[in-house]
């Protein structure tokens, strides 16, 4: 009997090294999936853009035409209705590409080596954490944001300008919050510190360098923020990766950016 690739092997059977993409596959991975995320949510923003303002892409692609792509697409580029639906389904789609290639690799295996190896779940950490940890790294998180709004205080630093266009723009307040506190935390943390961070500190990389690399690539990403921002996603980043080597579960990041995101468009919402 052929057993399914996605069941768990007993503790014993298994070598975890064994059953990653390489460093250079899980790069290239990481790499193809955000790109795929980014085509996607482009494309839903041009969808969306060109059903409100009532444009038709023949109209939208002429270079003479009043109603270009490339002005409209400046007006919306920080709209917050806009960036929700564009963002949520490609989140969709970039967690089911990292689905996908997990268990291309794990079939591939049990293929070529015809023993069993496991699952979905033991690949990315979606192991039920204990309460203890939730609460260790929950309150880490909140001592985190406290400690940075202190600097921007100390600083004076104002918000950035991305978030307050995003939230004066949107006229769909719950979808923003779907957008930003629920599907990017879930979207990011299931490719950053579930596929790429597992398959880093399972190659020669190890997990000091997985821990670096991972938060330095999810700081870059954010380049919409100034310096400050950055270093800040940079370091809380590391926590993160931090939270899912101690507890082994990726629900705690999940939580912890969730937290951390919802809290800050709590704070706008109140002027904070």
């Amino acid at each position: 009997m052929i057993q399914d690739p996605l069941t768990e092997l007993p503790a014993e059977n298994t070598r975890s090294e064994n059953y990653y993409w390489g460093f250079w596959a899980t790069l290239a991975l990481t790499i193809l999936i955000f790109i795929v995320f980014s085509i996607f949510q482009s494309l839903f923003l041009v969808a969306y853009v060109l059903v409100i303002e009532g444009v038709s892409i023949g109209d939208a692609f002429q270079s003479d035409s009043t109603v270009g792509l490339d002005n409209l697409l400046k007006n919306y580029a920080l709209n917050g209705d806009a960036i929700s639906i564009s963002q949520i389904p490609s989140a969709i789609i970039g967690i089911a590409l990292v689905i996908l290639f997990v268990f291309i690799r794990l079939n591939t295996i049990r293929k070529t080596t015809g023993v069993n190896t496991f699952g979905i779940k033991e690949y990315l950490g979606f192991h039920k954490p204990t309460l203890k940890h939730v609460l260790q790294f929950l309150g880490l998180m909140i001592l985190a944001m406290v400690l940075m709004e202190a600097i921007n205080i100390w600083l004076d630093r104002p918000t950035p300008e991305f978030m307050t266009r995003l939230y004066s723009s949107t006229n769909n307040l719950p979808l923003l919050w779907i957008a930003v506190g629920i599907s990017a935390p879930i979207f990011e943390e299931i490719l950053f510190r579930g596929f790429f961070f597992e398959g880093l500190r399972n190659s020669v990389f190890g997990t000091l360098g997985a821990i670096l690399l991972t938060s330095a690539t999810w700081a870059i990403i954010h380049m919409q923020y100034g310096w400050f921002e950055i270093i800040s996603i940079f370091l809380i980043g590391i926590l993160l990766a931090i939270a899912k080597l101690k507890t082994k579960s990726l629900y705690i990041p999940i939580a912890m950016h969730m937290l951390m995101n919802l809290t800050a468009s709590l704070g706008m919402e109140l002027g904070l």
